[in-house]
């Protein structure tokens, strides 16, 4: 499953992305988490140090490069092969997860563009990668830009994070709305910061009114500040706190539905013929006990 987390700025993406990938890799699943936006904070969502995060290759937007395919059409293809792009840029995060970082304008870089480059490879890259583990997250940058360049168009899923203002709701439907043209299969509204059951009522009504489906509701969390504040995760600060476990319930319905639409595995050849084998020894001894009865 490819899952893109998207909202406004400040709306809590980045949290919601890598708990959720946290709790997928704890709960046993492969777990590819990729930060695409161009101010990078997943790493420090995920568990790693300050240091550990500094440290991580972030990627060129040359590591994707368009080629002519046979029949004259354009594509786009990696310039390294997958292991060697792991190699030289997959960080190791807690519990297993490997996190790659599309990076971060340069310094000195203000003023001289658009990030069209950078968002042709995140797409390219999330293509590239989609047979890598059970789970792929990536935290998508603020805004509507990279859905109208179609950079998830790739995912299957995308979770759009929405805030208890009107403000946040409509940019939430926005975005939804930019999603469908892409043809992004299954798309779900979270709702985070939810302090009140007035808050609650008015997400809902908005919602309701818009056809737009909530997967979950995540609560305003002073522990996810606090965590924020110490430079942890918030799945290693308090994973029993009421966001984190909101977070995971949000996993279990995505795990669920991950293995809702998974096509059944094609039984291997060797299965069929023992399958035919013991079958034509069940009729022969059959065969026999009805002879002997005789």
């Amino acid at each position: 499953m490819k899952i893109a987390t998207v909202g406004k700025g400040g709306s809590g993406k980045t949290t919601i992305a890598g708990t959720l990938a946290r709790f997928f890799s704890n709960n046993g699943h492969k777990v590819l988490a990729i930060d695409g936006d161009p101010n990078p904070n997943l790493a420090l969502t995920l568990g790693m140090t300050r240091s550990d995060a500094d440290e991580i290759n972030y990627i060129p937007p040359s590591i994707m490069e368009m080629v002519t395919d046979d029949d004259g059409s354009l594509k786009l293809v990696m310039s390294v092969t997958k292991k060697e792009f792991l190699s030289t840029y997959a960080a190791s995060a807690p519990e297993n997860i490997d996190l790659i970082v599309m990076g971060k304008p340069a310094d000195g870089s203000a003023g001289s563009g658009c990030m069209c480059s950078s968002h042709r490879a995140i797409r390219g890259v999330i293509t590239e990668m989609s047979d890598y583990g059970e789970f792929t997250v990536t935290d998508m940058e603020a805004g509507l830009e990279h859905l109208k360049r179609g950079t998830a168009a790739n995912v299957d899923t995308m979770l759009v994070v929405i805030e208890p203002y009107y403000r946040s709701l409509e940019a939430g439907e926005r975005t939804a709305s930019l999603a469908k043209e892409l043809d992004i299969p299954n798309i779900f509204m979270v709702a985070n910061k939810v302090k009140t059951d007035a808050d609650k009522a008015a997400i809902d009504q908005f919602c309701q009114k818009h056809d737009l489906p909530i997967i979950g509701y995540v609560p305003l969390e002073e522990k996810f500040m606090e965590a924020e504040r110490q430079e942890k995760a918030p799945i290693d600060f308090d994973p029993k706190s009421a966001g984190a476990q909101a977070i995971y319930d949000i996993s279990l319905k995505l795990a669920e539905l991950h293995t809702s639409n998974r096509p059944p595995r094609p039984i291997p050849d060797h299965f069929s013929l023992f399958a035919k084998g013991y079958a034509e020894g069940k009729r022969a001894v059959k065969y026999n006990q009805e002879k002997n009865d005789k």
